[in-house]
């Protein structure tokens, strides 16, 4: 009998032992965050199977940044269902433009790099719910559309390498940065409302 194939809940199991002495090194409190970022896999483990990554922590990381995504969205709506009285029209056309409702241009459809991102995480964006799946491909549209150059400069750097790594990586990247900007955002907007209600 052959050995049984493990299920990417032992995965992510296995992956996160890897992390031991990185883990280690953390505060209490950072070891909670630590903890609590690999259970966030655990909510898409059918959809991350089915990428058939051989490198575990690609995936791992993709339903991190996916869930965060998700997770800034809420708190955007959730702020702007709160400040709908203070100038409601500013707050949702110049600071938070809702990417649920972006629509995916044809220009960016059109794209060779585009494109390959997108089949690359077809298998896990099928897996997900519709719903899901919406919010997914807005990310990556979003994400695609507002920094297309900086992932095209690292994939030609890296030409000769494995591209895929290297588009998923760079992905990866601009994800982060896109979370960023709206947490900076975010943050902004609170402490001018903080402010206001101070004087």
């Amino acid at each position: 009998m052959g050995r049984s194939i493990p299920s990417f809940r032992m995965l992510i199991d296995i992956e996160r032992l890897e992390w031991t002495n990185f883990k280690k090194e953390l505060s209490k409190k950072d070891k909670q965050i630590f903890n609590k970022l690999f259970l966030i896999p655990k909510l898409y483990c059918h959809a991350l199977s089915s990428l058939s990554n051989p490198i575990t922590i690609e995936p791992i990381i993709l339903s991190i940044l996916f869930n965060n995504f998700k997770s800034i969205n809420q708190i955007r709506r959730d702020l702007l269902h709160r400040c709908m009285k203070i100038e409601s029209d500013v707050f949702e056309e110049k600071i938070f433009q809702d990417s649920m409702i972006t629509t995916i241009q044809s220009e960016i459809m059109s794209n060779a790099q585009y494109n390959k991102i997108i089949h690359d995480l077809k298998r896990f964006s099928e897996s997900l719910s519709a719903d899901d799946e919406i919010v997914f491909l807005n990310m990556i549209s979003d994400c695609y559309r507002s920094y297309r150059n900086s992932i095209h400069s690292n994939i030609n750097i890296n030409k000769k390498s494995q591209s895929s790594y290297f588009r998923n990586i760079s992905l990866f990247m601009v994800i982060i940065f896109y979370q960023q900007k709206q947490i900076d955002l975010i943050n902004n907007f609170l402490t001018k409302e903080v402010r206001k209600e101070e004087s």
